[in-house]
């Protein structure tokens, strides 16, 4: 009889431990539920509410028919319409959190284009998907005997004034081919037009649509959109728009000055709507023979023939530098702009552009390639040229030099206002006749008279003078090399001491063969 009690208490023991541990278990998975659906939980609690708020109310009535018959007093009465005021208020304050549930607002898309005139645009797509209930939920809070009506907007989930914005997500600069360094934005700077967009009404479920213009070319954005007191940021990779090209190709300069013999780079990016991998060639068309190019990839500096787009990466950078020659001609004019197009396409796209000729712009357009169209303005060089026979002399004092200087443009541009200056020793004098020509035509010369003075008591030596020359070609000063006119200055010969010294040189030799002669006869 003991050892049955005692296996009944051991039993009654480890019952109550596995029912303890069942609730624990049970109380830890719906507080994973609530924090799974936050909504589900307080949708409970108005449920919650509602018993209480109607339990209250059957033990106000209950009170009140016993009060009537004398059997409870006034103050237990009073108590429970105080607990009934108190349920009413948890309940209205459960539909309130109810009615607060966060709205949702979902960008479904973000997808960037580009005009024909080189504009940059996103079509944002947005959605509400407000959490909300279904019929038999709603029925449920709403059929409550002696509760006031659930709003309708419950059921709807509707949100208004929305305000919605394209900021830069501040993505770090990127040095250019040329050596600058693109400036950027700082983050979460509005950069679309128009900078805010204003929603009155978005229902639940409904999509809307919204077109901004950005005003800085980015590959991704922050979403910011405003409602309710709150600000929900989104940063979004923009697709780009399956348009009639597989690449979309923008440019950094859409039209350079370069001077022939010089060079010119162009800084181009390369956009795709697809992520899988590609290959495409590169081409330039309707460029004079004259001019020749290089594809440069910007990091290696490269020249390339052919682009590759790995999986998943949509944008490139790229360079495209052109070689001008040095001469102008019937193709190549100076000051003239000439236009071109660089191509980025797929094999079945370049079998169109085999041949050598110029491509009309609707042929280019019907090959449906990458391509943008370039301006190149060829401009001549200012070159200047000083000779001369020869650049030394060699005089007595008080003798002067006189000579012929001949002024030459071997540049591909007319020289303008060439002035001529000298830097001479002291007590010096040089004259240039004339020292400043007003314009020098291409492969044109002019003659200058050169004439240096010295002073008349100048010591016997070496001198320099240094001849300068100044010109302007378009604008632009025209460098030159200065030259070096060497003057070197002998004194005067003696005509009785040469003749002294010639009578003696004359004697010594005499006196030697007879010296000689004496000396043979002995």
């Amino acid at each position: 009889m003991y050892t049955h009690s005692a296996l009944t208490s051991g039993h009654i023991r480890l019952v109550g431990q596995l029912c303890l541990l069942l609730s624990c278990v049970g109380i830890l998975a719906w507080g994973q539920q609530a924090r799974i659906s936050d909504e589900q939980r307080r949708f409970l609690e108005v449920r919650r509410r509602q018993i209480e708020l109607q339990a209250a109310r059957q033990e106000v009535k209950r009170l009140e028919e016993l009060f009537s018959q004398g059997l409870v007093p006034k103050t237990k009465l009073d108590q429970a319409r105080t607990e009934l005021e108190k349920a009413q208020l948890s309940y209205q304050e459960a539909v309130l959190s109810l009615l607060a549930l966060e709205p949702r607002i979902s960008v479904r898309q973000a997808v960037k284009s580009q005009t024909p005139d080189g504009r940059k645009f996103v079509r944002l797509t947005i959605a509400n998907l407000t959490p909300t209930f279904d019929d038999s939920q709603f029925r449920l809070l709403s059929n409550f005997e002696g509760a006031d009506p659930i709003p309708d907007e419950l059921r709807r989930r509707d949100v208004q004034d929305i305000f919605v914005s394209l900021k830069d997500p501040g993505e770090s600069p990127t040095g250019s081919l040329t050596g600058t360094i693109a400036e950027r934005s700082a983050r979460g700077t509005i950069i679309s037009l128009p900078y805010e967009i204003h929603i009155p009404k978005l229902a639940y479920g409904e999509e809307k649509t919204l077109e901004f213009q950005l005003l800085r070319d980015v590959a991704s954005v922050i979403v910011s959109m405003s409602y309710k007191g709150q600000t929900l940021e989104q940063v979004i990779q923009l697709q780009q728009a399956e348009g009639e090209h597989t690449v979309t190709v923008s440019f950094t300069q859409f039209s350079q000055e370069a001077d022939l013999g010089g060079q010119a780079t162009y800084d181009l990016r390369l956009e795709r709507s697809t992520v899988d991998v590609r290959s495409f060639e590169l081409k330039v068309v309707n460029l004079p023979r004259q001019i020749t190019y290089s594809f440069i990839d910007p990091n290696t500096q490269a020249r390339l023939s052919q682009i590759n787009f790995p999986a998943g990466v949509t944008e490139q950078r790229l360079g495209l530098r052109l070689f001008l020659p040095e001469r102008a001609d019937e193709q190549v004019r100076i000051d003239e702009p000439l236009e071109f197009w660089a191509l980025v396409m797929d094999k079945q796209q370049a079998q169109r552009f085999q041949q050598e000729r110029v491509y009309l712009p609707a042929e280019i357009e019907q090959s449906r390639a990458g391509r943008v169209r370039l301006v190149i303005i060829p401009r001549g060089v200012g070159r200047i040229e000083v000779s001369a026979v020869s650049l030394f002399s060699e005089i007595h004092p008080g003798e002067s030099v006189e000579t012929t200087i001949t002024i030459r443009n071997t540049g591909t541009r007319r020289l303008d206002n060439i002035k001529l200056t000298t830097e001479y020793p002291l007590n010096w004098r040089v004259e240039l006749q004339p020292d400043i020509i007003p314009a020098l035509e291409i492969n044109r010369e002019a003659s200058v008279r050169l004439k240096i003075i010295p002073p008349p008591d100048v010591p016997v030596g070496d001198y320099e003078v240094r001849l300068k020359t100044e010109s302007y070609a378009y604008g632009r000063r025209v460098p030159s090399e200065d030259k070096i006119y060497r003057v070197s200055v002998k004194g005067q010969a003696s005509l009785w001491g040469t003749a002294v010294l010639v009578g003696g040189l004359l004697l010594l030799v005499i006196g030697i063969v007879v010296f000689g002669i004496k000396l043979t006869r002995r």
